[in-house]
């Protein structure tokens, strides 16, 4: 993770007028056309920023600012990642992925605004329903909704032509929970192609080299072989595991280990243990098969299949999804999880899901600071006060 200087909000210590502007109403600062509200999360290659985009006669629009942090910006490898986000991103509109709106450079600072989730991420939901030690599913109507939701914007990202009219062959490499956005309505997104591949990728990454979530991972990718759309559909699998049982699919006491039972496959015998019919569990058992020739051909067809094995998720299936959505937005939450809104979680150059690291800190704490250092001013203020009524001096 990059270092930052304490008084800094945005990421390095490139500062100009325009950037050191405050805007008042909530804001820390601007970054370009941009009011930053408050940091989500930093990571060894961005951070991501609540953000606000203001215009003429009030109007008002809330964005997700993802900025290229110092370190990250002398990479050439991460600089091209970042620039083939925004490229595959900006040609990506559907309603079930997290729209790229705009990629630019202020002060000096790549950034990508995004649109912002008013809602938190699948994994987060997930995490809240647990009771103690005791994990908790979303049932499986609610997890076929969500499932179909995420398999309509791989169908589109997968199937999406380029500027010549040819398909980009896009590839996500990173379906899990904590890419999936829901908003309070129960609305889903599919988010963060930072690690994606394809045709229209700048950098291609080397044979052997592992990028992604080793907890959802297709055996071949694990295992640093060629991945395809069929690897993306492994990752719903896997996710929709999740969602059944609120417990991650493959565990290990390391990411090699983890890494490890991912390259050999998810066990068939667990199947008989999920809490779902057996029509589910047949669909699952495709979608998770070892080999990639054996699952659906892609993302239409594993879609086709899931609603015949869950016919018509979306009334009660919907429904579920925005209840255990309230339910985990209502229950209390610590400052990593704080954030009512949620943008896509920065990565390292490895493709990880970063914590919210040092600049998240760093807002509260500056903001902390001036406001104890308020209170104490007004205390020295109200005792020379009144020691001057008393007709004495402070000490000398």
């Amino acid at each position: 993770m990059a270092k930052t200087d304490n008084d800094s909000m945005v990421p390095g210590d490139r500062r100009t007028a325009a950037g050191e502007r405050r805007s008042g109403r909530g804001s820390i600062l601007t970054f370009g056309k941009y009011e930053i509200l408050e940091a989500v999360g930093s990571g060894g290659m961005a951070t991501v920023y609540r953000a606000r985009l203001s215009g003429p006669m009030g109007f008002e629009k809330p964005v997700a600012v993802k900025v290229l942090q110092d370190d990250a910006a002398e990479d050439e490898e991460i600089v091209r990642m970042f620039v083939d986000e925004a490229r595959v991103g900006a040609r990506l509109y559907h309603p079930n992925i997290a729209h790229v709106l705009e990629f630019g450079e202020a002060d000096g600072r790549y950034f990508l605004a995004m649109e912002y989730v008013d809602g938190p991420s699948l994994s987060l939901v997930l995490k809240r329903r647990q009771k103690g030690r005791k994990a908790r599913g979303l049932g499986p109507q609610a997890t076929a909704y969500l499932a179909g939701a995420v398999l309509e914007a791989l169908a589109y990202a997968h199937e999406s032509p380029g500027a010549d009219g040819q398909p980009m062959g896009v590839v996500h490499r990173d379906v899990s929970p904590q890419n999936v956005l829901l908003d309070r309505s129960g609305a889903v997104k599919l988010c963060d192609f930072g690690i994606a591949t394809g045709t229209w990728r700048a950098g291609k990454t080397r044979i052997g080299v592992v990028k992604g979530k080793a907890g959802y991972m297709a055996p071949e990718q694990a295992t640093g072989g060629k991945v395809d759309a069929r690897s993306d559909l492994y990752a719903v699998g896997l996710t929709m595991v999740a969602m059944l049982t609120g417990e991650a699919p493959l565990d290990g006491k390391d990411t090699g280990e983890v890494r490890a039972r991912a390259a050999k496959g998810f066990p068939p015998e667990r199947l008989d243990g999920l809490p779902c019919d057996d029509a589910m569990k047949g669909v699952l058992g495709r979608a998770l098969a070892t080999r990639a020739g054996d699952r659906y051909a892609s993302a239409r067809e594993f879609l086709k299949a899931l609603e015949a094995a869950v016919p018509d998720p979306d009334g009660a299936g919907r429904k579920a999804l925005a209840e255990a959505i309230t339910t985990a937005m209502e229950r209390p939450a610590g400052r990593k999880a704080a954030a009512a809104g949620t943008a896509a979680r920065p990565k390292d150059a490895r493709g990880k899901a970063a914590r919210p690291g040092r600049k998240a800190a760093t807002v509260a704490s500056a903001a902390s600071g001036v406001r104890n250092l308020l209170i104490g001013a007004g205390i020295l203020v109200l005792i020379a006060l009144a020691l001057a009524l008393a007709g004495k001096g402070l000490p000398g």
